[in-house]
């Protein structure tokens, strides 16, 4: 086992730092479909992809250049020239027109729906990723820019901020204050949205009268209402630095701008170590809502395997979702996906603690995800014939 801190600790930060623009960007795409060519000149901050699922925000290039390449879930942009898009005027009610007009530039608006409490997440996701501490403190005006586009949207009552004990925050006017345990997983928006409101929400789904947005959330909107121009940014940590970086920067431009050098066997992790996903390659970009990056060496981590299930325990001892994950994927691994249904699949946060545990080192979150994936498949499957058979 390898020792891990769970500690959602993240002391001074400092401000953002700018990291310098690549050549080629590789913007993901999997939810949207491409409205250019290979071969087209694009101008900074111009509309490249649609989202083809509601709320998911549009695709904007990043920096003008042409369409270098476009594949199943990502459009290759090679820089070029300096050519800006014009800005795109906010309209000057709020609601439904404001919600369009920000989901137009890119933000996803999923979140954004009329409730009685506004609860802002300001607890760090992840051990490591500590992207919320410098947005409170540095970039604070443009994070309440933000949150007053949101209240005239969701147009709430009360409003919640849940912070993590220790680290430092400013409450907004007329705010609540919550301080949750600084330990993993406390900042998954579900254990988030339990701790304030009490109501338990499955994963993907909105609490009953209440929406939640992040602190990473509002200073996206709150820095296109005051540009005006689309969401071309993430914000990431890699080691202890904190980067402003352009969407679509891929792995090899990081890797040298940090000074490293990724070897064969290495594994590249876009998020944290706990719910982090693995890169397929060093030529795959980051997106919009990328959090970090961590290269774990080939003899570093563990080495998950396919082993038995040993029975242990341990990952129902410290699920916070209080499931069975060890039962689950076994479910999984012998496609029995349906009745992986029976053992409350869908109450799991993915937090990843299961696997963390497990004494066997299976990979339960992989297993659970595939199960997850494979009901959504069956559902659609089954939609699908009913509408054909009527």
């Amino acid at each position: 086992m390898t020792t891990f801190s769970f500690s959602l600790l993240t002391g001074e930060n400092g401000p953002l730092v700018t990291l310098n623009a690549p050549e080629t960007f590789s913007i993901p795409t999997p939810t949207h479909k491409s409205i250019v060519s290979e071969g087209d000149e694009v101008l900074a901050d111009e509309k490249i992809a649609e989202a083809t699922r509601p709320g998911v925000g549009d695709v904007h290039s990043p920096a003008a250049g042409k369409i270098e390449d476009i594949t199943v879930d990502a459009i290759v942009v090679c820089r070029s020239g300096t050519g800006q898009n014009t800005p795109d005027s906010a309209p000057p009610s709020g609601g439904k027109a404001l919600r369009e007009w920000l989901r137009g530039l890119g933000i996803n608006t999923y979140q954004l729906v009329r409730a009685s409490q506004l609860i802002i997440n300001a607890v760090p996701p992840e051990p490591g990723i500590s992207i919320y501490e410098p947005l409170i403190q540095d970039y604070r005006h443009i994070v309440e820019l933000g949150l007053d586009a949101v209240q005239r949207i969701v147009n709430p009552s009360k409003l919640h901020l849940v912070v993590a004990k220790g680290n430092r925050t400013n409450a907004f006017p007329n705010c609540s204050i919550l301080q949750v345990p600084p330990v993993y997983p406390n900042g998954i928006d579900q254990l988030v949205i339990k701790a304030t409101t009490g109501e338990e929400t499955l994963l993907g789904t909105r609490p009953k009268d209440a929406t939640i947005l992040s602190i990473r959330d509002l200073y996206y909107i709150g820095k296109v209402m005051e540009t005006k121009r689309p969401l071309t940014e993430t914000i990431m940590t890699i080691g202890k630095d904190n980067l402003l970086i352009k969407i679509g920067t891929q792995i090899r431009h990081l890797a040298q701008e940090a000074g490293v050098t990724v070897q064969p066997g290495d594994r590249v992790i876009f998020g944290g170590l706990m719910r982090g996903v693995a890169a397929l390659n060093i030529d795959q970009g980051v997106d919009k809502y990328t959090t970090g990056m961590i290269i774990l060496r080939h003899d570093e981590g563990l080495s998950p395997t396919d082993n038995f299930c040993l029975g242990c325990g341990e990952c129902e001892r410290h699920c916070p979702a209080r499931i069975m994950p060890g039962l689950i994927s076994r479910c999984a691994e012998f496609k029995h996906f349906e009745r992986a249904e029976d053992y409350h699949i869908h109450s799991c946060i993915e937090c990843g603690i299961c696997g963390y545990w497990c004494k066997a080192q299976r990979p339960l979150l992989q297993y659970i995800k595939l199960a997850k994936y494979e009901i959504a498949l069956l559902r659609t499957a089954s939609s699908t014939l009913e509408g054909e058979g009527q």
